[in-house]
């Protein structure tokens, strides 16, 4: 076990310097640069091509690609992200940390609330499959899985923020005259993120309801769930303890793949409902051509995808005893 985690870890830094260079890559490469703005006409401030120039050499942007690469690695392996680019510089470890906070709770609690509602359905999809309820309830998880995530998070807000009914506040985390702390500050911030998580739990529904339905299928199948509907036991009993240990594997292993689905997820949401996250940190700078923090951006979600891949491995090998870890 031990032996397979090393070696899973030490093939995990070929493929983050290999995100990196192609993210180093694609940035350097697009058409204009951080400070073309300035160049505008229209810009408030507009500045010479000769110091363009000037901020470029201080910067390094003027040497070869290669070049600038390995400094970059060289910052890197210290967590070095140096600052942004832009009229008012800052740490970029500051920017991402703070980002960082938002997304996470964000998606946690996304993630749970997919978890807590899709797995509970696709059992009962998969105890009643074939009748018309259950055909029912598919029909609708496939509309849902159907709908693009902006529409989706457009129709929440439309039903739910404005209208008759204005249950939620639309945009951002906190009302402007809401405390920072406190019991008040803790219900305006859940109205806030309320909307945000239900967008993308409900976008990622049903796929775990239909990875927990095959499961379930698949595992009272098995002839010794057929024994255990003949000795008596309690259909609950053989759904949520005796099947549900195997049929729940394809949505371990489906976990290792949602963090793509997140990274996605977060870049519409967070801009949707203008929220501070790393979707619309990640936007921001690609727009403004913050080469740094897309950088930085770049490793974190690419760590993240990384460990969430490794993370299912492992759970799926403890919960799965065909599975054996060399």
């Amino acid at each position: 076990m031990r032996i397979w985690l090393l070696r899973r870890l030490l093939l995990c830094v070929p493929t983050l310097v290999g995100l990196s260079l192609v993210t180093f890559l694609l940035s350097r490469l697009a058409p204009g640069g951080p400070f073309s703005s300035l160049l505008d006409s229209h810009s408030q401030a507009r500045v010479s091509p000769q110091e363009i120039e000037a901020m470029q050499h201080l910067l390094g942007l003027d040497r070869p690609l290669p070049a600038q690469y390995l400094e970059w690695l060289r910052r890197f392996a210290t967590l070095d992200f140096g600052t942004t680019l832009g009229i008012a510089p800052e740490p970029v470890a500051a920017k991402v940390g703070a980002a960082l906070q938002v997304t996470f709770w964000l998606q946690l609690a996304s993630v749970t609330l997919m978890l807590g509602i899709g797995v509970p359905l696709g059992v009962w999809c998969a105890a009643r499959a074939g009748t018309r309820r259950e055909k029912a309830t598919g029909t609708l998880l496939f509309l849902l899985h159907s709908a693009p995530l902006l529409l989706l998070g457009t129709l929440l807000m439309k039903l739910l923020c404005v209208g008759p009914l204005r249950l939620l506040p639309m945009i951002g985390l906190r009302s402007p005259d809401a405390p920072d702390h406190g019991l008040a500050g803790a219900l305006d911030l859940v109205r806030h993120a309320a909307l945000p998580v239900a967008c993308i739990a409900l976008a990622g529904l049903p796929g775990i309801a239909r990875y927990a339905r095959a499961g379930m299928l698949d595992e009272l199948a098995r002839p010794f769930m057929v024994a255990a509907a003949a000795r008596g036991i309690p259909e609950w009993r053989r759904l949520f303890v005796h099947a549900l240990r195997g049929g729940i594997l394809p949505i371990v292993a489906l976990l290792g793949q949602i963090v793509p689905f997140l990274v996605v997820g977060s870049v519409t949401v967070e801009k949707l409902f203008s929220l501070p996250g790393m979707g619309q940190l990640a936007a921001d700078a690609i727009l403004a051509r913050d080469y740094p923090t897309v950088m930085a951006v770049s490793v974190v979600v690419g760590v993240a995808a990384m460990a969430g891949f490794l993370l299912a491995d492992v759970v799926q090998a403890l919960l799965d005893r065909r599975v054996r870890i060399a």
